[in-house]
């Protein structure tokens, strides 16, 4: 049964995602000898691009489907490549610095976000994070103004997008870095590293703000509400 209440954003996960984080995390609370840090590693870097996909990536390619004319969507497709080829390589830095002790309290962590939202298909799982009703009263009122013609505003609603992801990222990833209480030299760099790919992402995305047609915005509105929920839970 779901914990996570309304509203929150969330994304489905590959089985293969929830059922190796809860192998590792069983591994881990054995005490086992043998370093879980790569398969760890892999996890995280297949649920990253889990979220890079479903804020970005499936965006793109439903605005390039919607309107093959525009060329802009494929050439942004590009740049999300590279963002995604920044945090495989992160990943595989990092995986020397991540001891068992470290990732034992960070697995049970990220369970905590891992949750069967539709009530009637366990089987089916989520990643979800509870966001503040602020910024969710913010979200709702700006997608109805777009929705209605009475704003044409595409910036406001890309930047609902990049603050629903700001707020997935405190749970996602500055938290359980917060947990894993790496030394001076490891956080700092890492906090270069954070910062130097969320700010690719976010410039993609104001960029693409400052370019998509207004006759796009129906598609843009769609995706950010199949993620986005706080009147119902999804379906």
């Amino acid at each position: 049964m779901s914990t996570v209440t309304l509203p929150y954003v969330c994304c489905e996960l590959d089985p293969v995602i929830p059922a190796r984080t809860r192998e590792i995390h069983q591994k881990l609370k054995a005490g086992p000898r043998e370093s879980q840090a790569e398969p760890a590693a892999e996890t995280l870097g297949l649920a990253i691009n889990t979220l890079v996909d479903a804020f970005l990536t499936q965006l793109l390619r439903e605005l390039a489907a919607a309107h093959p004319e525009h060329a802009l969507y494929q050439d942004a497709l590009k740049v999300v490549e590279d963002i995604q080829g920044k945090v495989q390589h992160y990943l595989g830095w990092l995986t020397r610095f991540l001891s068992n002790e470290r990732m034992t309290v960070v697995a049970a962590q990220y369970l905590t976000m891992i949750q069967p939202l539709v009530a009637t298909q366990p089987q089916r799982e989520f990643l979800a994070v509870r966001i503040e009703p602020v910024l969710a009263a913010h979200a709702r009122q700006t997608i109805a103004a777009l929705r209605s013609g009475k704003s044409e505003d595409v910036r406001a609603g890309i930047e609902v997008l990049i603050s629903i992801v700001d707020a997935v990222l405190v749970d996602f990833v500055y938290e359980p870095k917060r947990l894993m209480r790496f030394n001076l030299i490891v956080d700092k760099t890492l906090d270069g590293a954070i910062y130097m790919i969320k700010g690719l992402a976010f410039r993609q995305l104001r960029a693409l703000g400052e370019r998509l047609p207004v006759a796009h915005l129906p598609v843009f509105l769609d995706h950010l509400e199949h993620f986005f929920h706080d009147q119902s839970p999804v379906q």
